[in-house]
This record gives C-alpha cells, sequence and structure tokens, in this order.
C-alpha cells in the first residue's frame, strides 16, 4: 500500500514537470487590458510628440500635452504572452525603455515595470541636442523668396556627430514646407547661400548656424496654409540613421498618422524641434 502511494506522488510530480501551471490558474495574479505612463522631456513646458512604441507588436501611441500615455489591448493580442520592450523616442531625446510581461494579450500588473495600477513609472527624458530655425518673414506667396536660418546646439554632455542628408549642398536639397494633409513641398531656387557644414562634431554646449534662401517656385499646386519648414539633421547612432529596420519603418510610415497632442501635426517624426511656421497666402 505504501509503495502505492509514493508511485502515486511521483506520478503526479511528472506531470507538473510537464505541464506547468498556468498563470491564469493563480487567481491573485491581476491582469489588464489598458497599460498608462507619463513622459517628462527636458527643457519643455509641453509634452507631446514622444513616441511610445511596443516592440515586437510594432505599434505606438504619443503622449499629450501633459505627457500621459495609454497603451490598449484587444481581442487581436491574445496570441501574444511573454516579455516586451517599450521604447520612448523622439529624434532630439535619449532614448528609454521599460518592460511589460503579456498574458495572452492581457498586462500583467505588479511585474517587471508596470505597478499593480498598470501604470508605468514616469519617463524622465534628457534632451540631446536643440534643434531651432527662422525665417524673415511669417507670410509668404508664390514667388517669394524665403531666407531661412537653422541652428543646432549640443546639451549633452558628450561630443555629438551631426551631418545634413545632402553633402553636395547641405540644406538646399532638403528645405521643406510641410504639413501632413499635403506631400511636402521642397523649396527650390537658391538665390544666397551660407551652408552649413554638412559633417560637424559639437562639443558640449557648441553650436552651429546656416542660412540659406530660396524663391518659393510652384512646380506642382501649393495649397494656401500654415506650414512648418523644416530640415533633416542626423545624429550619429541615433535609430533615425538606420531607415531598415522595423521601428524606422513604422516612424516613417505610421507616425503621421497618430492622434498627437497639443503641438501642431507638421513634423516628420517624433521631435520638439523648433521650426518655424509660415503661412503662404494668396
Amino acid at each position: 500500500m505504501k509503495k502505492n502511494i509514493f508511485l502515486f506522488v511521483i506520478l503526479i510530480s511528472a506531470c507538473n514537470l510537464i505541464n506547468p501551471p498556468d498563470d491564469n490558474d493563480d487567481d491573485s495574479i491581476i491582469y489588464s487590458s489598458t497599460l498608462s505612463g507619463k513622459v517628462i522631456l527636458e527643457n519643455q513646458i509641453e509634452h507631446s510628440n514622444a513616441l511610445v512604441y511596443i516592440d515586437s507588436l510594432n505599434r505606438g501611441v504619443s503622449s499629450d500635452s501633459s505627457g500621459n500615455y495609454t497603451l490598449l489591448f484587444g481581442e487581436e493580442d491574445s496570441v501574444y504572452s511573454g516579455e516586451f520592450k517599450i521604447i520612448y523616442f523622439l529624434n532630439d531625446y535619449d532614448m528609454d525603455s521599460a518592460k511589460i510581461a503579456l498574458v495572452n494579450g492581457k498586462v500583467k500588473l505588479d511585474t517587471l515595470d508596470v505597478d499593480s495600477e498598470g501604470n508605468i513609472k514616469t519617463k524622465e527624458m534628457k534632451q540631446i541636442v536643440m534643434i531651432e530655425g527662422w525665417t524673415d518673414k511669417a507670410e509668404y506667396r508664390v514667388g517669394d523668396k524665403v531666407t531661412f536660418t537653422a541652428r543646432v546646439t549640443n546639451l549633452s554632455n558628450r561630443t555629438i556627430h551631426i551631418f545634413i542628408a545632402s553633402c553636395s549642398i547641405p540644406l538646399s536639397n532638403f528645405i521643406l514646407l510641410y504639413n501632413d494633409k499635403y506631400l511636402p513641398f521642397q523649396l527650390g531656387g537658391v538665390q544666397d547661400v551660407l551652408l552649413l557644414d554638412c559633417d560637424i562634431y559639437l562639443p558640449p554646449g557648441e553650436y552651429y548656424e546656416g542660412t540659406i534662401c530660396y524663391e518659393i517656385i510652384e512646380y506642382k499646386p501649393l495649397v494656401c496654409d500654415e506650414y512648418i519648414v523644416t530640415t533633416s539633421f542626423y545624429i550619429e547612432g541615433r535609430l533615425m540613421n538606420r531607415f531598415q529596420n522595423k521601428f524606422n519603418k513604422y516612424v516613417l510610415e505610421e507616425w503621421y498618422k497618430i492622434h498627437r497632442g497639443a503641438s501642431p501635426k507638421y513634423d516628420f517624426f517624433p521631435n520638439k524641434y523648433k521650426f518655424p511656421h509660415v503661412r503662404i497666402i494668396e
């Protein structure tokens, strides 16, 4: 009789090893279909436009004006279980990340970086560079000249390698009037040029500034509306320099579709650039 009891215990133990208990069998574990958090951006009074992206799920949301964000999980997420990384991104800020656990598409609370209320601790993101610009006027007509000045300032404690997209004529091919309701309108017709270097190393606290002048030549229809005058700065080592990966593909193809905070939707990708807004009039 004792031998049979011993064998029965061995069989139970073996079954437990083969079929480990599911988290769902533990009534003390709580799950949620929502995940919330907050992003605070250094040197800002308005904290929208930070992309909060779930790696592997290829999904993101933007922080609102107060820096708050909420991620929702639905029935379609039931195929996801395991540990997932959340990426916090703006091109002019150091990146940050957090880890969450999903079980059948639900957030496992009080686990990894998620507390018992379904919140992630506030992320305070540190600014790397300040990118800003000016124009000589606030309103323009087709045929007017636009004088645009751009400045990049290194706010970090390390030397930053910054380069411009075009090495032949820096700035000249990449000054755009941008409003996400329309296709970007490229400015052309260089009148006078003080070029930004296309390959610069900025020590901490230093800045570089350049100015260029264009004529607004209407080679395609230009709708009378508000636009941002923008150009592209690239920072060595940043994810946005590597356009082939899934995250950058998401930013380039999906970012402009995301509902964002109070900042006008005149940006190519997540940033807090201070580029000028202008209006094209009749």
